[in-house]
């Protein structure tokens, strides 16, 4: 059985029989979690949804082998809740960089149903916390080929 999901431009991927090791996962996480913010503060936390659990995503998501829910803590200071958004934001770049070695594909979400508190409780979301994102995650069918400079439109920029 294939699984077929969105790719981050649109396309449809074809994902394959191959399940997601939680332990790979934890692997990257912990060299993506290099994402600081003002304090060194790291106020994520991850629920990791793998083979044989994915069904509580029907309807939700798209279909994938696994999901990465990030979760953050829900700071009362409107300036530390910023950081932690953007940090969360780089640790999923990270992320991002990471999985091209790996052969893994990741795809973030953020679907209205993370906003609903019901929703996120289902997920074991505590009430001083928001969902950031989810991360679609399985191993395409057929490797992707990563972005390169000579795909990349060039930037222009002057100087004030």
């Amino acid at each position: 059985m294939n699984i077929t999901g969105i790719t981050n431009t649109g396309h449809t991927l074809n994902y394959s029989n191959r399940p997601v090791p939680e332990i790979h996962v934890l692997d990257l996480l912990n060299v993506a979690v290099w994402a600081p913010n003002d304090g060194l503060r790291e106020p994520w936390r991850f629920i990791f949804i793998g083979s044989g659990s994915t069904d509580i995503m029907v309807g939700l998501q798209e279909e994938a082998p696994a999901y990465l829910i990030l979760v953050i803590k829900e700071e009362r200071d409107a300036h530390k809740r910023e950081e932690d958004f953007a940090a969360a934001c780089c640790l999923v770049q990270n992320l991002y960089l990471l999985v091209q070695e790996s052969n893994l594909h990741v795809r973030m979400t953020m679907n209205d149903w993370i906003y609903d508190r019901a929703s996120a409780h289902r997920f074991g979301v505590h009430q001083e916390e928001r969902i950031v994102a989810v991360l679609e995650l399985g191993y395409p069918e057929q490797p992707i080929e990563p972005v390169t400079a000579a795909h990349s439109p060039d930037l222009n920029f002057e100087l004030l």
